[in-house]
């Protein structure tokens, strides 16, 4: 798959940019249709269109991680 680019603007005072054409498709995103930026913990972002379901699922997965955050940062060792 080739690289795919797009440029940031100032808009006010966020940073806006546009979508590829190509992503836009792939991601079924509609004008309009709010994202979800989830932090990947490396560095980066995942976007993905917002459902109720995925908001949802965020909001366990943090609770999980917060209520086991000793446990797994052993793990991590």
């Amino acid at each position: 798959m080739p690289i795919l680019l797009s440029k940031t603007r100032a808009q006010g005072a966020s940073v806006v940019t546009t979508l590829p054409a190509e992503v836009a498709r792939r991601l079924s995103v509609t004008p309009g249709q709010e994202l979800e930026w989830i932090e990947d913990g490396m560095g980066g972002f995942r976007v993905v269109p917002h459902t109720p379901e995925t908001e949802e699922a965020l909001q366990l997965h943090e609770k999980i991680m917060q209520k086991y955050d000793s446990v797994f940062r052993d793990l991590a060792k």
